[in-house]
């Protein structure tokens, strides 16, 4: 299989190396600095849980012409960053394109491409169930097991599933077909939205982070009533039970997480971007409800002092 990583941060270094087998020809779009050091020194990643290192060779290229033709092509960057780079896409004549990772309207994003390209193309949208930072020398990720892929087409089955399961045959990375995906990524947003605010927020609330905590829980409450008035379900289910009916089981999740040594790196100028655009759609929402965020409203509105 002929396979891309459009993008070389933290999800694309590791998805790069879960599907590294010899049947894979796995190619990783980056540039820059970050283009050097990879093919000076490859893929190399600090599994944190796992507590081991692992180096691993690819491809890799700095430009994608028209006629670099792709099995699969699967985008991992940023979603702040994914309408930037759709006339890159538009313009190869690759078919199949997973977009992998935090995404608040998918069907928009879709639609945005095939507008744009002049080629038949299949768009299909993935969530690797992995995190990290990547730094200069290292990339660290925090993964449970080999790590999960989880893909949908929105409406019906994909049309290159034959595809993604040659790609991922016999590999311990999780592939899993994903039901009501569209739901899962919003339900999703509506998590690790506010909870990406408190990491970024923490160091103003120090010897008070109970007040930041607090807010994110209200934050997070606002947002799943907003999407089930839009429409949307909370999946998985326990998400909504956990931050309405037990509080007290998630403030202690929460504050391990915004704490945790390996996120103390988030905060910074591109992440915040990021946020604000998934801000951004979940708030368009608002303009078919009468339902208010005062919460997430008030999270946005210190984020946006400091880092804009």
């Amino acid at each position: 299989m002929n396979i891309l990583i459009f993008g070389a941060g933290v999800q694309g270094q590791h998805l790069a190396h879960a599907l590294n087998k010899p049947e894979n020809n796995i190619t990783i779009f980056a540039r820059g600095k970050t283009y050097e050091r990879l093919k000076n020194r490859g893929v190399v990643l600090h599994h944190y849980l796992q507590r081991k290192d692992t180096v691993d060779e690819f491809n890799y290229i700095e430009e994608l012409k028209e006629s670099d033709d792709y099995d699969i092509l699967f985008v991992t960057m940023k979603y702040s960053h994914y309408y930037s780079i759709i006339p890159t896409l538009a313009n190869n004549i690759s078919q199949n394109i997973v977009f992998v990772g935090n995404n608040s309207n998918p069907r928009k994003l879709r639609q945005t491409m095939l507008e744009q390209t002049q080629f038949p193309i299949n768009i299909a949208f993935g969530f690797s169930i992995s995190g990290g930072i990547r730094e200069d020398n290292e990339t660290n990720i925090l993964r449970f097991n080999a790590g999960e892929l989880k893909v949908s087409y929105l409406d019906g089955d994909i049309p290159f599933r034959d595809k993604l399961d040659k790609a991922f045959s016999k590999l311990p990375i999780k592939l899993t077909y994903t039901p009501n995906f569209e739901s899962w990524l919003m339900s999703h947003a509506a998590m690790v939205t506010p909870m990406n605010m408190g990491i970024f927020l923490k160091d103003q609330y120090k010897g008070n982070q109970s007040v930041l905590i607090n807010d994110v829980i209200r934050a997070t409450n606002e947002l799943h009533m907003l999407l089930e008035h839009s429409g949307y379900q909370i999946i998985p289910r326990s998400q909504k039970i956990l931050f309405k009916n037990f509080k007290f089981l998630a403030r202690p999740l929460l504050k391990l997480s915004i704490n945790m040594k390996l996120l103390s790196q988030i905060p910074n100028a591109s992440g915040f971007t990021e946020l604000e655009a998934i801000y951004d759609d979940m708030k368009a929402l608002n303009k078919h409800t009468a339902l208010t965020t005062p919460k997430l409203d008030k999270l946005m509105k210190q984020l946006k002092s400091t880092y804009k």
